[in-house]
Order: C-alpha cells, then structure tokens, then sequence
C-alpha cells in the first residue's frame, strides 16, 4: 500500500509542474469622493508606476515598485506564500500637504479576467501589510470561487468577471502616511485531492482603490 501512495504521489508532482498561471496585475488608482468634484489623474514617477489622483480635497499617491507576472506557477501550500516572490507590492499615500487630514479607501480587483478553471476556491489571494519594522500582517485572505464570469470569450480563451472583487474596505490613513501592502495570489496545494483541472489556467487582474474623506 505504502508503494502505491508514494507513486501516486509522485504522478502528481509530475503532473502539477505543468501548471501554467499568468498574472499580471497593473496597478491603477481610482478616487471617488462624495462631492462631486472632476477627477484628476496625473502619472508621477512612471519608472514605478507611480500615480497622483485627485478628487475634490483629496489627493492621494499610488505606486507599485514590484507586480506579479508569472507565466509558470506549480502548487503552493498556503503556509509557504510568504516565501514566495510572486506578489504584488504596492503603498498609498496621503501627502502632507493634502487639504484632508484623514481619509478612509478600499482596495478592489478590477477587470478580471480569466479562464473558467480558475473559479476556483484552489485559486486564492491574501492581503499583507509591508513594512520594515514589523512582521507582515494579513489584512484579508480570500479566494476566485465566488466570481461570476461572462458567458462570452475572449480571444485569448479567458471570460470576463461582471463585478470587482473586494480585498478591504474602509482602511483609514493619515496625512503624510503610507501604507504598504502585499498581494500574493496563488494556486493552493491540497494534497489529498486531484487537482488536475487547474492545469493550463489564466488569470489578469488590476488593482484599485476608491478613497474618501
């Protein structure tokens, strides 16, 4: 019996290492206040992507200095993600001289899209603070089981998800702070289950976030 497990699961470690998983997340900003005010996006800094939006009284700073972009992906125990280099890392600023002391913003998944393999609870995302002095804090952790995706195709063989994926909501920041995060996504190990029909997914998402005073 001991030899039949340990080549099944060798036939699994062969087979898995042929997952594919492409993600590239670009990050975007997205204000949105409750004046009605003309929204103003200005790139700063394009060599990271760095962008300055405004609306109204608030003017915050979106940046990444590192995203996801992984043409070849086997399976993750969750345990291990920290570990890994495939994240998204990014920070939001409210400067100091900003006219709002305080401001509160939720982050999003946005123009999802992906292949119907991938709707998945195997499929997950988690949430971290990024900071120097501290050890990483898991803001929020969840999966792709629960999007909804078109019922037309794209090209490339992927569908397209009909409503943003939430990550956090009414996070606070203070004048002149910034808050650095982490987006890990990855496919989850379950070693006691076939998890064959994750092979040959795709997957490309964009991170935003909405802000209020």
């Amino acid at each position: 019996m001991e030899n039949v497990e340990n080549i099944d699961n060798a036939k699994k470690r062969i087979t898995l290492s042929s997952l594919i998983i492409v993600i590239s997340i670009i990050i975007i900003g997205i204000s949105a206040s409750y004046a009605y005010y003309l929204n103003v996006v200005q790139e700063v800094h394009p060599e990271n992507q760095g962008t300055s939006v405004t609306s109204g009284e608030l003017t915050m700073n979106f940046a990444t200095t590192q995203y996801i972009n992984a043409t070849a992906a086997s399976l993750t125990n969750d345990a291990d993600i920290l570990s890994s280099n495939d994240y998204t890392s990014f920070s939001i600023t409210l400067p100091a001289d900003s006219a709002a002391d305080t401001a509160s913003f939720s982050l999003y998944l946005t123009d999802i899209k992906m292949t119907q393999n991938f709707r998945s609870a195997y499929v997950k995302w988690a949430l971290y603070t990024d900071t120097a002095e501290d050890e990483p804090k898991q803001v929020a952790t969840g999966n792709f089981g629960a999007v909804t995706l078109s019922s037309t195709e794209n090209s490339e063989g992927t569908y397209d998800a009909t409503a943003n994926l939430t990550l956090s909501e009414n996070l606070s920041i203070a004048k002149g702070e910034t808050n650095s995060y982490k987006l890990y996504i990855w496919l989850s190990n379950d070693p006691d289950n076939n998890q064959i029909d994750l092979l040959n997914g795709k997957l490309s998402t964009r991170v935003g976030f909405r802000a209020r005073t």
